[in-house]
């Protein structure tokens, strides 16, 4: 099939080039691009001075056929909402990571594309998905309709899925110790992950029951966890896990911690540090959240 369409196109631009080569081409496109910056409004401009220009990210938040899961029914981002959200993910993700590996580690490994979704998506078997991303290069936020500023929501629906991802990325471009998937082998469980309580993986050595999915979750969710949550949040997961899943995960941990000094110069505990604080300054109504543009 590829051979026969590239022939046919090959057989038409000859008959082109034949016919018409005596023809002028109009210099004027038959697009009219000619307001498109007009079009654009103050938000629009924000995203290209804040995230496209230094971080080269598109942002979308309009909701586009080509871009969103045609498998489950999606609501758009709210607008207002969506400038909140887009504020907040500069400021506690973005920044704390050009805190503490500068700007220039930043733009080169996060994903280009942010998508917002204004409603939650819903798998067959009834779990949530917080969030999904394609291949390093996308990360998709559901729920910005539901956006509320707090700690334990903005964590859950947003930034433990983007740390997450991120850590994805870095495996990829600099793979982690394999030794790693040796802790926990044999207890993986794949898709049945669901079906067990946070308590019982803790239990198990995993930090939540997603970890339990296979080693790459486990690993990406570790590190989501610990630097999302504050050291006492952390020693509460620790104690729930008991005395064995406890050790289990501070092995874990370790392995995390020397990857990502020795892989990429960042101290674990000071892009926790910077996290805490930045979200600290989130929901206590430092950073400033008042909307870009009016519809």
């Amino acid at each position: 099939m590829k051979k026969y369409i590239i022939a046919l196109g090959l057989s038409a631009m000859l008959f082109t080039f034949s016919s018409c080569s005596e023809d002028s081409l109009d210099s004027n496109s038959i697009f009219d691009i000619s307001d498109v910056e007009a079009r654009q409004n103050e938000f629009d401009k924000w995203i290209k001075t804040n995230l496209t220009d230094p971080y080269n990210i598109r942002l979308i938040y309009r909701l586009e056929d080509m871009e969103t899961d045609l498998e489950h029914t999606a609501a758009p981002a709210d607008f207002v909402n969506s400038q909140k959200l887009a504020i907040i993910v500069k400021y506690a993700w973005l920044e704390a990571y050009d805190e503490v590996a500068g700007i220039e580690f930043t733009r080169t490994y996060v994903p280009k594309v942010l998508h917002f979704i204004g409603s939650a998506l819903y798998e067959d078997n009834g779990t949530m998905i917080l969030g999904t991303a394609e291949g390093g290069l996308k990360v998709t936020l559901n729920l910005v309709n539901s956006l509320r500023i707090n700690r334990d929501f903005l964590n859950t629906y947003y930034f433990r899925t983007m740390h997450h991802e991120f850590t994805h990325i870095l495996n990829q471009t600099k793979n982690y110790d394999t030794d790693y998937e040796r802790i926990s082998q044999g207890e993986y469980v794949a898709g049945d992950w669901y079906l067990y309580s946070d308590k019982e993986a803790r239990q198990k050595g995993f930090i939540r029951n997603y970890s339990m999915n296979e080693p790459r979750e486990d690993y990406a969710d570790m590190l989501s966890m610990y630097v999302c949550h504050t050291p006492a949040e952390w020693q509460g997961f620790l104690t729930e896990a008991g005395p064995t899943g406890a050790a289990i995960i501070s092995q874990k941990l370790e392995m995390i911690r020397d990857y990502m000094d020795s892989s990429w110069n960042i101290n674990l505990d000071d892009l926790r540090d910077a996290v805490n604080r930045r979200m600290d300054d989130v929901v206590s109504g430092r950073l400033d959240l008042t909307p870009i543009a009016e519809l």
